[in-house]
């Protein structure tokens, strides 16, 4: 199971064997029941434990979801440095992103749609610890373009930095929500490459409204 493999990568070894499984069951409850309908006492039944250990590790309801969002985050973040290293050039990287994000949401649907739907049940803590990830993981995105010797940073140059990301991504986590919605049954994977190519052509063709400035 693709998930069980993300709460191994972010929480790992047997001390964290517990949690594991209490998050694993919290996102089947959510999955099936929604967020707001399921309560503690479905995952503890669910994840045959306490009721303390799961306050004891998340406090509360709202926890489990702070902790399964983080935990998404940040398994995509890691997945996405790492593709990243491989890639050569703008335009590559570019691919290398689209494609990363693809691939995370086929193999883990239910934490794909469990991100969609979680951002109205998070407190407001939790929002900014969330907006931090965010702004860190697309950080890490601009410190690669950084270190680009490439013609296309010119082109990159030319778009707010605010933008760039729904530039680059809105056509396909839009896909791939219809996807997880059941409003599409193809596959994302299958129109991958026009993803991409869809997003490099709205990039290379944006017209010079600001700079930001990528390069060194």
């Amino acid at each position: 199971m693709q998930q069980a493999d993300l709460f191994h990568r972010i929480y790992p070894g047997r001390r964290a064997e517990l949690k594991r499984i209490l998050l694993q069951h919290a996102l089947d409850c959510f999955s099936e029941f929604t967020i707001e309908a399921t309560s503690i006492e479905m995952i503890r039944e669910r994840a045959d434990s306490s009721v303390g250990a799961i306050y004891h590790h998340f406090k509360n309801k709202e926890g489990l979801v702070g902790a399964l969002f983080s935990a998404a985050l940040q398994d995509q973040m890691q997945q996405r440095t790492a593709a990243l290293q491989q890639a050569q050039g703008v335009q590559q990287g570019m691919a290398v992103i689209i494609g990363q994000y693809i691939n995370w949401v086929v193999q883990n649907p239910d934490f794909a749609r469990f991100l969609f739907m979680a951002r109205m049940s998070l407190g407001a803590g939790q929002h900014a610890e969330i907006a931090a990830q965010n702004q860190q993981r697309n950080q890490a995105v601009f410190d690669w373009l950084k270190k680009q010797i490439d013609e296309d940073l010119a082109q990159l140059a030319k778009i707010p930095r605010e933008l760039l990301f729904s530039l680059m991504l809105g056509a396909t986590e839009s896909y791939c929500r219809a996807w997880l919605s059941h409003k599409v049954s193809t596959s994302p994977i299958l129109y991958k490459q026009a993803l991409i190519d869809a997003a490099w052509h709205s990039i290379t063709q944006f017209p010079a409204y600001a700079k930001i400035g990528y390069s060194n």
